[in-house]
C-alpha cells in the first residue's frame, strides 16, 4: 500500500552531492567560453565601427589600441599570477569584461567603440596568463603536451563558433553580439567564483632528457615565438582589415563569419593532432612548413575574389597558428618555474603581432590598396623563416663544434633527420 504508513513521514531517498568537476575539465569549458564571447564581440566591432562610419585606418587603430593594451598588461600580469590566487584573477576579469561588453551595446560613436575593445582586451591580460599557468602547473612533459592540445582545442572551438554565429546575431540586430557576450562573461564569472572543483591527478614533473638541456629550449623557444608573432601578424590584419574588402567585395556578414571561422578549424585539426605525438617537438620543418603553405595563402587573397578560394587560402592561416601557437606554448612552460610569467610572455609575443598587424596594414590598406596587407604577410613570413633557420644553424654550427672538440658526435633531436 502507498503512502505513509502509521501516521510516519513518507520517505524520500537522499539526494547524492554533485560531484565536482576537476580542475582541468573547467579550465577547458573555461576557455571555450572567454574565447566564444571574445570572438563574437571581436567579430562585431570592426562591422559596427563600419556603420558608424569608420575609415580603414580607425579599423586598424581598433584592432591596434585593444592588443597593445593586452600586450603592456601581459608585461606584469604574468607576475600576478605567480604570486596571488590565480582563480581571483580570473573571475575579476571575467565579471569586469562582462561590463565593458554591456558599455558596448549602448556605444553611438567610434571613441566609444575604441575604449571598450581597448578595455576588454586588457582585461584578458588578466586572465589567460592565470588559466595557462593553472593548467600546466605540476605536469610532465607528456601530460603538458596532452593537456595544452586539449585547451588549445577548446578555445579554438569557442573561438570558430564566435564568428559563426556572430554572422547570424548580426543579421539579426548589430547589437545582439554584444548582449550574448556580456551575458556568457557573467555566467563565466559566476562560475569561478562558486563552482566546486577537485584537482586534477598530475604527476611531478619527469627530468629533462640529455639531448634537450636548457639551452635547446630557450632556442627553440625563441623561434617559435618567431613564427607565433608571424602568425598572429596575419591574424591581426585578417580580423581587422579584411571586413573592409569582404565588403567592397559584396560578401555577406554571414558568408564573413563563415570565411573568418576557416581559420579557426584548421588550427584545431593541427592542435588535435599535436596532441598525440612528440614528434615535432625540437624540430624546425614543423615550424618552416606552415609559413610556406600560409605564404602561398597570402599569394592566393591578394589576387582571387571567390569566397571558396579565399576560404581555402584562409586554411592556411590556421595551419600556421596551430603549429606555431603549440610550439610557443610548449617551449613556454616546459621545465618552467614561473609558469605564469613565462606564458605571460608568450601572450605578449602573440600581442606584438596582432599590434603591429591592423596598424601596418592599415596604413597600407589606406595609402595602397585593400589588398596591399596581405603582401606584407609574405614579406613578414618569408623574414621569419630567414631568422629561424639562422638560428637553427647557429645551434647545429655550435653543436658540431663541441662534437669536434670534443671528439663526441652531436645527439640527434628525436631521432631527426638532416633537414
Amino acid at each position: 500500500m502507498d503512502g505513509p504508513v502509521n501516521g510516519s513521514k513518507p520517505f524520500h531517498p537522499p539526494i547524492p552531492p554533485l560531484t565536482p568537476m576537476r580542475t582541468d575539465h573547467f579550465l577547458f569549458i573555461t576557455a571555450f567560453t572567454m574565447d566564444f564571447c571574445t570572438a563574437l564581440v571581436s567579430f562585431a566591432v570592426p562591422l559596427v565601427a563600419l556603420s558608424l562610419g569608420a575609415s580603414i585606418v580607425e579599423l586598424g587603430l581598433i584592432g591596434t589600441t585593444g592588443t597593445l593594451a593586452f600586450t603592456l598588461a601581459c608585461s606584469f600580469t604574468g607576475k600576478l599570477a605567480d604570486r596571488y590566487d590565480r582563480r581571483r584573477l580570473m573571475g575579476i576579469s571575467s565579471i569586469a569584461t562582462a561590463i565593458v561588453f554591456m558599455s558596448l551595446i549602448f556605444a553611438s560613436s567610434f571613441w566609444e567603440l575604441l575604449i571598450g575593445a581597448t578595455l576588454g582586451w586588457g582585461l584578458m591580460a588578466l586572465f589567460w596568463p592565470a588559466l595557462q599557468a593553472t593548467l600546466a602547473e605540476g605536469r610532465n612533459r607528456a601530460q603538458l603536451v596532452k593537456s595544452l592540445g586539449m585547451f588549445n582545442m577548446f578555445w579554438t572551438i569557442g573561438f570558430m563558433c564566435g564568428p559563426l554565429f556572430g554572422g547570424y546575431l548580426y543579421a539579426i540586430h548589430p547589437r545582439l553580439t554584444f548582449t550574448v557576450g556580456m551575458a556568457g562573461m557573467a555566467l563565466l564569472s559566476l562560475a569561478i567564483f562558486f563552482m566546486r572543483f577537485k584537482p586534477a591527478d598530475v604527476q611531478k614533473e619527469e627530468p629533462l632528457p640529455d639531448t634537450h638541456k636548457s639551452g635547446d629550449t630557450a632556442r627553440f623557444r625563441t623561434m617559435a615565438w618567431i613564427a607565433s608573432f608571424s602568425a598572429f601578424f596575419m591574424v591581426g590584419i585578417l580580423n581587422n582589415q579584411f571586413p573592409k574588402l569582404a565588403a567592397e567585395l559584396l560578401i555577406r556578414p554571414e558568408v564573413l563569419g563563415v570565411l573568418l571561422a576557416i581559420p579557426r578549424f584548421a588550427q584545431f585539426l593541427v592542435f588535435l593532432l599535436i596532441r598525440y605525438t612528440t614528434r615535432w617537438q625540437f624540430r624546425l620543418m614543423p615550424l618552416i612548413i606552415p609559413q610556406i603553405c600560409a605564404i602561398i595563402g597570402m599569394v592566393i587573397v591578394t589576387t582571387q575574389d571567390t569566397p571558396m578560394v579565399l576560404g581555402l587560402a584562409f586554411g592556411t592561416i590556421g595551419l600556421l597558428v596551430g603549429a606555431s601557437f603549440s610550439a610557443s606554448q610548449f617551449y613556454s612552460f616546459f621545465q618552467e618555474e614561473r609558469k605564469g610569467e613565462r606564458g605571460a610572455r608568450n601572450e605578449m609575443i602573440i600581442g606584438m603581432g596582432m599590434v603591429s598587424g591592423p596598424f601596418v596594414g592599415g596604413l597600407l590598406a589606406q595609402n595602397v590598396g585593400l589588398r596591399a596587407p596581405y603582401v606584407l604577410c609574405c614579406v613578414v613570413l618569408a623574414t621569419a623563416m630567414l631568422l629561424e633557420y639562422r638560428l637553427y644553424r647557429k645551434k647545429v654550427r655550435n653543436d658540431e663544434a663541441r662534437s669536434d672538440t670534443s671528439g663526441f658526435q652531436r645527439p640527434a633531436y628525436n631521432n631527426e633527420t638532416p633537414e
